[in-house]
């Protein structure tokens, strides 16, 4: 299952990159043909419907090529040399190196084709020369740099909180159901003062990113990083299964026990994390100018990071509150047992809190 999923994603992000070149390559052709009068036709002896046909064609095909090879590059060169640099610097390095990939796939193509071994009836193709050969390799340069950017952006974001961002779904505060999670490490003062700062830092990089792994499988959303404090939301809708939520803390958990060694020998001891859950109404709105946010505000987190802050006191490490718990099948809720109806700090109204069966 979690093969299909990362298999499944992996091929749908190569169909957008795919996609994203071909609707480069067609615009290419269309404005290029914009350009053309009707001498050019006259003199090649060509009909101008089947000149653009045949142009759209070669978008087409060279969009597919170009988007292969991104989606490789990505999958197999990138991540091993270009993982420690800035957005930048890494786009363009990612682009110089793609290029050169790109010029030479191109002078094996027309190789083949001069010895016949492949035929080319593109008439631009066959035209190469100084000129078309810099205009094309800018064009390229300028689009790779303009998806590199996309891709990094999208991820360093979050693909929900950039689609929302460009689509301006919060500029105007909207009121939704979801689930909240606080993870918080557990005895953080503890493990800063013992690892130092610096390697504090690369521990919390090491357990994120173990975090992120298996964030998509649960269809899980980062909210913010606070510290050493992960907010994960899950947007309620129909079919929403709650399980998922708690599944997910328990994969994590998993994840870092899997991993024991490793942060034993990096950091000389291995990691736990405390969460809570919660779930109701909060409002959701795009704040800031010069930083732009999408924030939600409500009670939902603030009766959320307050139960967390009461694993310690239960000596557990996961909490759910009512709201949370009512709503899971009864299957799930064998798994928890009530231990408390309280007023949290700040708060009026009292609340009952669920915590799991060790």
């Amino acid at each position: 299952m979690k093969y299909s999923l990362k298999t499944f994603l992996k091929f749908k992000e190569y169909l957008q990159i795919i996609a994203l070149w071909i609707a480069a390559f067609l615009f290419y052709v269309f404005m290029t043909y914009s350009m053309i009068d009707e001498a050019f036709f006259a003199a090649h002896k060509i009909c101008a419907k089947d000149f653009l046909l045949s142009e759209i064609m070669g978008a087409l095909t060279v969009g597919v090529f170009m988007g292969t090879i991104l989606f490789l590059l990505q999958e197999f060169v990138y991540p091993r040399f270009f993982h420690n640099y800035g957005i930048l610097l890494t786009t363009l390095l990612r682009s110089l190196l793609f290029i050169i990939v790109c010029f030479l796939g191109l002078l094996i193509v027309l190789e083949l084709n001069k010895v016949h071994f492949i035929s080319i009836n593109n008439l631009f193709t066959l035209q190469v020369n100084a000129k078309w050969l810099i205009c094309f390799t800018t064009y390229c340069l300028i689009v790779h740099i303009f998806i590199t950017l996309l891709q990094a952006f999208s991820r360093r974001l979050g693909n929900n909180y950039f689609k929302n961002i460009l689509r301006g779904n919060y500029m105007i505060p909207v009121v939704e159901y979801r689930v909240f999670m606080f993870l918080d490490m557990c005895s953080s003062a503890t493990v800063a003062e013992e690892v130092g700062h610096y390697n504090y830092s690369l521990l919390l990089q090491e357990c994120f990113t173990d975090l992120s792994e298996i964030l998509i499988e649960y269809d899980a959303e980062v909210y913010q990083y606070v510290g050493d404090e992960a907010v994960l939301t899950w947007k309620v809708k129909e079919g929403f299964k709650r399980h998922q939520c708690i599944e997910l803390y328990d994969a994590f958990s998993v994840r870092l026990l899997e991993k024991k060694e490793l942060y034993q020998q990096k950091f000389g001891l291995v990691p736990r994390f405390k969460a809570s859950i919660n779930e109701g109404l909060v409002t959701v709105a795009e704040i800031g100018q010069i930083k732009t946010e999408i924030a939600y505000h409500g009670d939902v987190l603030s009766t959320a990071a307050r139960v967390r802050d009461l694993c310690n006191d239960y000596k557990t490490n996961l909490l759910i509150t009512q709201s949370f718990f009512e709503q899971l099948t009864s299957f799930d809720q064998d798994n928890f047992t009530a231990i408390e109806t309280t007023i949290l700090r700040g708060k009026k109204r009292p609340v009952t809190i669920y915590k799991s069966f060790d």
